[in-house]
């Protein structure tokens, strides 16, 4: 057994799709395969049902692929140890990250960090929240920038920002002409919110559990410029990052009494080692905080 083969078992795996994934990894959909073919073989079992273009895992597929993926990052990380024993900062940086970085944070680190450690290899994957926690903990990153805090408690986590969360309406709407408003006041109000699980809805679910408030819910979607564009044009309210509103002139932001802050920070799984290049990013991205503009996300 070859440690290629085992990458490329991992990645059609995760696209399900052979084609996709050897375009991917820059080899031919035959290679590609011919190498699953033979890590089959090895096995004595398919690692996936073939269903015409469309594949999906066995049962013993789906067993080997963390055991795949954990033996992939062993080595990595061995690479890794190596070339700091030898002082040479090597490697692969793997980041997931939701979009609330994507305006700032993250392009203006990542520069500071290549130019840096340009023989580091960064691969950034996007992503909600929610799905950048399971990266985390299937270790397909390294690091997660998201929302806080993480549904799991094999995560650790440092705050980086921290944000307000506000009720937003049209200027036209009655509630336009108030700069704040109790959550106990909004059982009535029309709402389109964003997606259950994602972290802005978790938070305002949260507030309203505990106000024993039951929302009147007109629309539900993870599309943050369709709930933002409902609420511009009907008498709907939706809930989205202050500052997020600043490039909505025709929207009216309204604080919540008390105030709803969320955070946004650093992920890592515990108990997992992290490399140099892992370590070297926690401490560029930190510098970088100081001047940031959180922006809105899921």
């Amino acid at each position: 057994m070859e440690l290629r083969h085992l990458r490329y078992f991992v990645r059609a795996a995760e696209l399900l799709h052979f084609t996709r994934a050897a375009e991917s990894l820059y080899v031919s959909q035959p290679t590609l395969s011919s190498h699953i073919q033979q890590l089959e073989e090895e096995l004595g079992s398919p690692l996936f049902d073939r269903l015409g273009r469309r594949v999906r895992l066995t049962e013993a597929g789906q067993l080997l692929l963390d055991h795949a993926r954990n033996a992939i990052r062993e080595v990595e990380l061995g690479k890794e140890r190596i070339a700091e024993l030898l002082g040479l900062l090597r490697g692969t940086l793997r980041v997931g990250t939701t979009q609330v970085f994507s305006h700032y944070l993250v392009p203006i680190s990542l520069a500071a960090y290549i130019a840096a450690y340009p023989d580091i290899h960064v691969l950034v994957q996007w992503g909600t929240s929610p799905e950048v926690e399971r990266s985390v903990l299937a270790g397909t990153v390294d690091l997660g920038l998201a929302f806080l805090p993480p549904d799991s408690d094999e995560i650790e986590y440092e705050v980086l920002l921290s944000d307000e969360v506000v009720l937003v309406v049209s200027n036209k709407h009655p509630l336009a002409a108030r700069e704040a408003v109790s959550v106990s006041e909004l059982g009535g109000l029309p709402l389109v919110l964003l997606s259950t699980g994602l972290s802005t809805r978790r938070l305002v679910d949260t507030r309203f559990a505990k106000e024993n408030i039951s929302p009147n819910i007109l629309l539900e979607t993870n599309d943050i410029p369709a709930v933002l564009t409902i609420a511009e044009t009907g008498s709907a309210g939706t809930f989205v990052s202050r500052r997020l509103v600043v490039s909505h002139p025709d929207l009216h932001p309204l604080s919540l009494s008390p105030s709803l802050v969320r955070s946004a920070g650093i992920l890592r799984r515990k108990g997992i080692h992290l490399s140099a290049a892992a370590r070297a990013f926690l401490e560029v991205i930190k510098v970088h905080c100081q001047n940031i503009e959180l922006r809105g996300g899921s």
